[in-house]
């Protein structure tokens, strides 16, 4: 288990990783999210985090790739301090 929040590199790589190992396509990690394919390539390459207007939608694939335990809502609590 991660001990500090993880960083911006460690998030997209244990997300894209989860994503990897289930053969879910970038395509299909968007759909499941409601996201376009470019957001989702973003936040899988450490691009950029969500808005805060599109967590819920991130949270939702986090949630689907059983990674809830790791990465959860207050992830961000210290970016909006």
């Amino acid at each position: 288990m991660l001990q500090d929040p993880p960083t911006r590199a460690e998030v997209a790589a244990l997300v894209n990783q989860a994503r990897l190992d289930r053969h879910l396509s970038v395509r299909g990690a968007a759909q499941l999210s409601g996201v376009p394919a470019s957001t989702m390539q973003g936040w899988l390459q450490g691009q950029h985090f969500p808005t805060p207007a599109l967590r819920p939608k991130f949270l939702a694939l986090v949630e689907h790739l059983e990674l809830n335990h790791f990465l959860h809502a207050g992830l961000w609590l210290e970016d909006e301090a």
